[in-house]
């Protein structure tokens, strides 16, 4: 019994260990399961690890808070909307106020317009005016000087105004339309800081397609063996570990699982082997 150690007696015997574990995993949070192999184990004769990818399972659930953030919603726009209307009969009361015109400096009015000499004689002109009915008359004046004739005094520069009062309009009542156009345009909305309460229950995500992948290590570190894609989807698969602990490696080994997307990983290991006491 050249292994034990000489200087004390020791027998050794056949154990019979299984243990499990579970976790979820994502892309950014993958998971380490420990194989502690303790100094008494005197050989492996087998380490198998069944492992199940199972749907990413949540005992509860709430909506993220957020607020303190602008949210733009678009408003669309650039349509034109008509919208129908019967107004009553009505009127509308304008009150127009004084207009003022000026008179552009000074000035003299024309009283009469040169038309010719009178036919019968050379000493008389003919003019033109008009009566106060807008009738139009001619008179003979004697000047001789063929020019139209001004008032006497010259005016200097001044204004009129003239007042027209509240003007009134009647509007009937018949149906009528309105088309407004809206332009395109944004609202933005600000949302305050707030919570949610938890949504308490067992909630469980579809993996189809998702994938789980391990990777062994010895206590050293060490990369022993990289297993790839062992899982796919809602899938289960025996991993026969026993040749890589033929060597004994005293110590914690390492078996990092990582997955694409949430999902939950079930481990359950079996091993037989033979430890020995020292007495």
């Amino acid at each position: 019994m050249s292994d034990f150690p000489d200087y004390v007696h020791a027998l050794y015997t056949s154990v019979k260990n299984t243990w499990q574990d579970a976790e979820n995993l994502d892309d950014a949070h993958g998971y380490i399961s420990y194989v502690w192999i303790p100094e008494e184990t005197f050989k492996i004769d087998v380490l198998k690890l069944h492992v199940w990818a199972e749907k990413f399972r949540a005992h509860s659930k709430a909506a993220l808070a957020g607020g303190a953030t602008v949210v733009t919603s678009a408003a669309g726009g650039g349509q034109t909307k008509t919208s129908t209307a019967t107004t009553p009969s009505h009127t509308h009361d304008v009150v127009i106020g004084a207009v003022t015109s000026g008179a552009s400096g000074k000035h003299r009015h024309m009283m009469f317009e040169w038309i010719n000499d009178t036919p019968q004689t050379t000493d008389l002109d003919k003019y033109g005016c008009r009566t106060s009915v807008a009738a139009s008359i001619t008179l003979n004046i004697d000047q001789g000087a063929n020019v139209n004739l001004y008032t006497e005094e010259e005016i200097s520069d001044h204004t009129h105004s003239v007042n027209y009062g509240t003007k009134t309009s009647a509007s009937g009542g018949a149906s009528h339309t309105h088309d407004v156009t809206i332009d395109d345009h944004t609202h933005q909305v600000t949302l305050p800081d707030h919570t949610h309460g938890i949504d308490f229950g067992i909630y469980e995500e579809d993996i189809a397609g998702r994938t789980l992948s391990a990777v062994l290590y010895d206590p050293s570190g060490s990369l022993v063996k990289d297993f790839g894609v062992v899982c796919t989807g809602e899938d289960s698969v025996i991993l026969d570990l026993s040749e890589y602990f033929e060597t004994l490696q005293y110590g914690t080994w390492r078996l990092e699982l990582s997955a694409s997307g949430r999902l939950r990983a079930r481990l359950l290991y079996y091993e037989l082997c033979k430890m020995y006491a020292q007495f």
